[in-house]
């Protein structure tokens, strides 16, 4: 049963499905040129909620679920909010141009407050034969940021500077990633599963604590 999701809007309304969406490979037939797309991202490892302005949708992502869908609006339109941990609040407002997908993620600041960072893209690599990762670098902490193939000492991505994405395709393989910071390994390997031809990935670089870690998630459009 679809869950109505009424995201951040002025002058438009999303209809979204929280528990049910399809998993729809992002860009199937490429992006449509009036097109627009925003997601949310929990950065952190408390529960992080999404509260939209001037309504009483609320969108909650914890660690099994960091990332929502994509989801469809206006291009060029202004969408409002708030992202909520605890005690702490954030509001957000994003502007996505046509063509363009844009991430809000929330992140844990240094003194235990919240902050968020929106990263936008719009790739025009869609090959529905080859898998697409994408390396998004939130973490000013670790120096040099590099995803490398696990196991094999092969740079998939670097060279990514804070607050921005890079993305390439890849064959339809397993695949598991190691964060390298500085060119030392960090955490553990990052089991990505066996990859999709023509799905779209995304691998987070966010700071946790002293540390940094990442996680994935699907690019999928909500239904």
């Amino acid at each position: 049963m679809k869950n109505p999701l009424i995201l951040l809007a002025l002058a438009a309304t999303l209809s979204a499905t929280a528990a049910d969406a399809a998993e729809v490979p992002l860009y199937e037939t490429g992006p449509a040129e009036d097109s627009s797309f925003v997601r949310f991202v929990n950065g952190g490892q408390q529960p992080l909620e999404i509260v939209a302005t001037g309504s009483n949708a609320r969108l909650t992502l914890d660690t099994a679920k960091p990332a929502s869908d994509f989801l469809p609006i206006r291009a060029g339109k202004p969408i409002e909010g708030a992202l909520v941990r605890g005690g702490a609040k954030r509001n957000v407002s994003v502007t996505v141009q046509p063509g363009e997908f844009a991430s809000v993620v929330g992140l844990d600041d240094a003194a235990g407050g919240l902050r968020t960072v929106v990263v936008h893209e719009q790739p025009d690599d869609f090959n529905a034969l080859k898998a697409s990762v994408a390396f998004y670098n939130l973490d000013a902490q670790c120096a040099s940021a590099a995803l490398l193939a696990a196991g094999r000492n092969i740079v998939l991505l670097d060279q990514v500077p804070e607050g921005q994405s890079k993305r390439r395709q890849i064959n339809p393989v397993p695949l598991s990633v190691q964060l390298s910071c500085a060119g030392q390994a960090v955490g553990q390997p990052l089991d990505l599963g066996t990859l999709e031809a023509g799905q779209r990935y995304t691998v987070f670089l966010v700071p946790a604590g002293k540390q940094s870690r990442i996680f994935q998630a699907t690019d999928t459009v909500a239904r």
